[in-house]
């Protein structure tokens, strides 16, 4: 075991940090570690600051593409580990994990990388990724990967040269998200959508979806919740509204009380590293319809526990949310059932903050 330490996490998100490192980064304070994350200020990271843990603001550029912007990323993480001489950097999604590991690497700190899913690419900017990839991570202590199709990637790209481990993504806190009662025998039915309103989380089909379900079935409400990560769609989904197609739920801190409500959710993203709404549905007992791609169907069992359908194409989401509506309601409370067991075997957070507390004491000794 190791104590005494300085542990930086890196993040683009507040949120990062509280839905899915909470476990983590309180068990490290708890050891006797002094714990440092860095991100752009939110309102998560008051709870850490509350309990210890010390913060430091950096704006990032998440979703842009200028250079300039992105040296100017890396000359701030080198101005604050040179300050704060971390003994350990724990990196967390592709951009601070590309420019905080490069940095890393070049003065020598060690570190653990955790990318959370690869974004599907072509052409030359494929080949301009996988440099990226191949600078930031080649000088990585190990590599976290969250489903096999990033493993085979990454791993070919390092030539097998870079320790790793497997680990169920952020995994599922089980007693916070605790199983809950499937809803009783009613209508409508309601389905969740819970994530960034951006494209590359399947919105356009999801909406799409909606419109032509709730016209066969009118006994349906398709609720949404999350941040507006393209604004473009604020007017498309208040013009949906106001047709009674979908209801907008807003940013909730805590979801637990809109999932118990729920039927199931409906998670179309593109690409995921493993996807936490659906682990944190699954925990409570509601099935799960998502896109059948790496990091979401790891976390369904097709006809089981949920159903997949065929990425970006919205007549298969059509045809998986159908069929879920047309099972019995018997089968639909069965599916749930499963679907907790699935997260009690598979995905207990604990899982995840021990083989992250491994490699940190391997790293450090």
């Amino acid at each position: 075991m190791f104590s005494k330490k300085k542990v930086m996490l890196i993040s683009p998100k507040d949120n990062n940090f509280y839905n899915f490192r909470s476990e983590l980064i309180l068990k490290l304070k708890e050891m006797g570690n002094e714990i440092v994350l860095v991100c752009p200020y939110g309102k998560k990271i008051d709870y850490f600051t509350a309990k210890g843990c010390r913060f430091i603001d950096l704006d990032i550029d998440r979703r842009g593409k200028s250079i300039i912007n992105d040296f100017k990323l890396m000359l701030s993480y080198r101005k604050i580990f040179a300050s704060e001489k971390p003994d350990i950097v724990l990196t967390y999604t592709t951009k601070p994990s590309v420019y905080g590991g490069f940095v890393c690497g070049i003065m020598n700190i060690p570190y653990i990388v955790n990318n959370a899913g690869l974004m599907e690419t072509s052409g030359l900017f494929d080949k301009f990724m996988k440099f990226l990839y191949w600078i930031g991570w080649r000088k990585a202590s190990c590599m976290m990967y969250q489903n096999t199709y990033e493993k085979e990637i990454i791993n070919n790209l390092l030539a097998g040269k870079v320790h790793y481990r497997d680990i169920p993504g952020s995994g599922v806190n089980l007693k916070q998200f605790e199983f809950k009662p499937y809803p009783k025998k009613r209508k409508p039915l309601v389905f969740n959508y819970v994530a960034r309103i951006v494209d590359i989380k399947g919105i356009n089909e999801f909406l799409v979806c909606a419109e032509i379900i709730k016209k066969q079935y009118p006994d349906t409400r398709f609720i949404l919740y999350g941040d507006y990560d393209d604004d473009s769609y604020r007017a498309k989904v208040k013009a949906l509204e106001q047709k009674g197609i979908v209801e907008y739920g807003g940013i909730k801190l805590d979801m637990k009380p809109y999932i118990e409500t729920a039927h199931a959710v409906i998670h179309p993203s593109y690409y995921e590293g493993m996807t936490n709404v659906v682990l944190e549905h699954s925990a409570m007992g509601r099935p799960c319809i998502g896109s059948d791609i790496p990091g979401v169907r790891d976390g369904i069992d097709d006809g089981n526990t949920g159903f997949l359908f065929e990425v970006k194409n919205v007549d298969s989401m059509v045809a998986a949310v159908k069929k879920f509506i047309e099972l019995p309601y018997e089968d639909k409370v069965k599916m749930g059932k499963a679907a907790r067991e699935k997260m009690e075997r598979e995905f207990d957070r604990d899982i995840v903050s021990n083989i992250y507390v491994e490699e940190i004491g391997r790293i450090l000794q």
